[in-house]
């Protein structure tokens, strides 16, 4: 049989299969819910079959796979995941991986790489697909919680890299470190009200344009019969991020109500719409409080150290800190938005340590071509 994939492409299916059934298994070995433990091991048979697949294919294409094994650090790390942070979150974290698996086989699908095999890959990504579904419910419960933690996250991210860009700035030109921590007390605390007023008025605009979306609707739809004004809730639920079938089952429910906007709301409640679940206020509060824990964080090394290793030293200190930081709120961004993790961690980091390199400089340069020194 003639195939268009690379023995390497196999290889890494074949693996990639045997470590998703070792991680779902592992998985049901922890679960106390006997429903998704019961889903887990499914799911892991079902990955064995997956893996039995590409070893088929392997042995068509004269490949040995007999000393390929499944990553054991990839299902430890699972379970530990799963113990620490919960069942939703680990879902979540694999979310992508789910998504890359599925873009791989759909264009295997679709270019018939695997010749008379390809119907038998299809049945395979629709597996995958079904994976998905599985945990909607379990993603569904987490992401009211995730969208909390995305503003946390963005916020300290935020007072991480400014607070720090100004300390890197001063640390060359003021020699006195109290001085740098007021200097960094008051970049924090500016900072902090700019964004929790910011992320308050953002969030309320998106609400009053959806306020204002559903009550046109309400009037429009007074005039319409029932057949028109299920199709019109449901481009409209459509317009406000759900897919075509979700946005059919609800427009069934609700469309023989002429009071939509509330019926929309309230699913929106249950899950349906992620913007019915941001609150302007608790959006400022989370926002601002983060903001102002990443301006300590940078600040902290100044007044606690500065005096005994000088400011360079305090600096590389806060540098590390933001550096952990950043690392924690990249990894928490792309889970929350199903994205590159290492990538996103890398981004985070970069980003700060080249803001707070370049004002550093700049604080340098003023200090070595002016002479400018406080005390």
């Amino acid at each position: 049989m003639q195939f268009s994939v690379s023995p390497d492409e196999v290889i890494e299916y074949y693996r990639d299969e045997l470590t998703d059934a070792e991680i779902y298994k592992a998985l049901a070995n922890v679960e106390k819910d006997p429903r998704l433990k019961e889903e887990l091991i499914k799911l892991s048979n079902y990955e064995t079959q997956h893996a039995k697949f590409w070893s088929e294919v392997a042995r068509a294409m004269n490949l040995d796979v007999s000393n390929i094994k499944p990553s054991k650090f990839m299902v430890s790390y699972s379970v530990v995941i799963r113990r620490l942070l919960g069942l939703g979150f680990l879902v979540k974290l694999r979310e992508s991986a789910e998504v890359e698996a599925i873009r791989r086989y759909g264009e295997a699908v679709r270019r018939r790489a695997l010749g008379p095999l390809t119907d038998r890959l299809r049945e395979i990504l629709l597996d995958e697909v079904a994976h998905e579904e599985v945990f909607r419910e379990v993603g569904s419960r987490f992401e009211g919680l995730i969208e909390n933690i995305r503003d946390a996250m963005y916020g300290m991210s935020d007072g991480l890299v400014e607070v720090l860009a100004a300390v890197a700035g001063l640390a060359p030109v003021v020699v006195n470190p109290i001085l740098i921590t007021l200097a960094g007390l008051i970049v924090g605390a500016a900072g902090t009200l700019s964004m929790a007023v910011g992320a308050y008025m953002s969030t309320k605009a998106q609400q009053d344009i959806r306020e204002t979306k559903l009550s046109k609707l309400d009037i429009e739809l007074e005039n319409l019969d029932v057949e028109d004004r299920s199709r019109r809730v449901k481009n409209a639920l459509v317009s406000m991020g759900l897919n075509e079938g979700e946005a059919q089952e609800v427009a069934s429910m609700i469309s023989t109500d002429l009071n939509v906007s509330k019926k929309i709301t309230a699913a929106g409640e249950i899950g349906y719409l992620e913007e019915a679940l941001e609150s302007p206020g608790r959006s400022a509060l989370y926002t601002g409080i983060f903001y102002l824990i990443g301006a300590l964080l940078v600040i902290a090394p100044f007044p606690l150290l500065g005096h005994l290793i000088g400011n360079v030293y305090s600096l590389f200190i806060s540098i590390i800190l933001v550096a952990i930081a950043q690392g924690i709120s990249g990894l928490i961004t792309a889970i929350s938005g199903s994205g590159k993790v290492m990538r996103t961690i890398a981004l985070n980091i970069a980003l700060s340590l080249g803001a707070a390199g370049a004002t550093y400089a700049l604080g340098t340069a003023a200090h070595t071509l002016f002479g400018l020194s406080i005390t």
